[in-house]
């Protein structure tokens, strides 16, 4: 599957972003599991029973779907590469958000949002979720982020001779989903024409 060229039709189509993004991350086989389907089901059957969420919810972004990041502009790398898993689902959205509220008494105590480089993370955190996206390293501190380090830390000590680490984000829906990975398609235009 050339990801590349199918990226190119689309900007050559003048097809919407958000159209090209649900192409190649929504309906393409996941790159780096091509020939290994196997272990992509089971990473993905994990995470579905684990959060008790379909598995047709779950999907594979970043340099493992496509074979390299548009991001960083480098190319998927075995052992050295993450996982990137795109967790959308709507429920799964709203539990760990009420967590967050309800851990930060309405967001009134934010001493429990970890401090990154000196500073809080509770801006970044806002600025996420009003993009419908929970990013579960940017969440309080507690109990469910404990959890949630532990499960995808022992699933990625189980897949550790594929990837470096498997990290998700939970997504509201698939419009937010396909809204943020639009960033994609215009940093590969940006490097395309450097």
């Amino acid at each position: 599957m050339n990801y590349i060229k199918s990226i190119d039709i689309g900007i050559a189509e003048n097809r919407p972003h958000s159209e090209i993004v649900r192409k190649v991350y929504l309906t393409f086989p996941t790159m780096a599991m091509v020939g290994d389907e196997e272990r992509q089901f089971l990473i993905l059957n994990k995470i579905s029973q684990y959060f008790n969420i379909p598995i047709v919810n779950i999907q594979i972004v970043g340099s493992a779907k496509t074979g390299q990041s548009f991001h960083k502009v480098n190319k998927f790398t075995k052992k050295v590469s993450d996982l990137d898993v795109a967790i959308i689902d709507l429920n799964l959205f709203q539990r760990y958000s009420e967590y967050a509220f309800k851990q930060t008494k309405g967001f009134k105590d934010r001493t429990t949002f970890p401090v990154i480089d000196g500073r809080s993370t509770y801006n970044e955190y806002v600025s996420y979720i009003s993009k419908g996206i929970f990013r579960p390293d940017l969440m309080p501190t507690g109990k469910k982020r404990a959890n949630w380090r532990k499960f995808f830390g022992k699933l990625s000590g189980e897949h550790k001779d594929l990837f470096k680490s498997i990290n998700a984000g939970i997504y509201m829906s698939q419009t937010f989903f396909e809204q943020k990975q639009s960033s994609i398609v215009k940093d590969y235009i940006s490097n395309k024409t450097v």
